[in-house]
């Protein structure tokens, strides 16, 4: 049980959301102090169509989400080419404190080496002001690469990057 919630430790997975069934995450929120750095899922979707949706559930229900972008080498010059780039990883309000997030993050390697398996790296922004995120995201594997990403509307932001294992034949 967790202590803050008092509430059972739910079994996480994580499965591609389609973008036609994007209204299974529509009820998602997030609390102000997060939501400054983080969109909707919605919204994470209708900024390109080479976006994929990613839902994160909690005992089977819709708890996270987050969207790879199958572009992000050809928009920021830090990720080499044949990498992925994570964006707008959130985990709704009513679900938060349960271990969503910590344990989702720590199955990307082998769900993203999975989905996509021609990448060898993901990359992610997060804003130095998250240092909530960004813990979630070093346990999760993704190492600081000491760079700095200074193109976002919100400030400076860590470069992380998440080598995965690329499949052979």
């Amino acid at each position: 049980m967790t202590e803050a919630a008092g509430l059972a430790r739910p079994v996480i997975t994580i499965a591609p959301l389609p973008r036609d069934q994007i209204g299974r995450v529509d009820h998602f929120a997030l609390p102000a102090d997060q939501a400054v750095f983080s969109t909707h899922p919605r919204e994470a979707m209708e900024a390109g169509e080479r976006r994929d949706g990613h839902v994160i559930l909690a005992d089977g229900v819709p708890a996270g989400f987050f969207a790879i972008d199958r572009d992000y080498a050809l928009r920021h010059d830090f990720a080499e080419e044949g990498s992925v780039g994570l964006r707008m990883f959130s985990v709704d309000h009513a679900q938060q404190g349960r271990g969503v997030a910590s344990n989702g993050c720590r199955q990307l390697r082998g769900y993203l080496a999975a989905q996509y398996p021609g990448a060898q790296a993901c990359y992610l922004t997060v804003n130095c002001r998250n240092p909530g995120a960004y813990r979630v995201y070093e346990k999760g594997g993704f190492e600081d690469t000491g760079d700095l990403y200074l193109d976002g509307g919100f400030g400076p932001q860590h470069i992380m990057r998440l080598d995965l294992p690329v499949k052979m034949g």
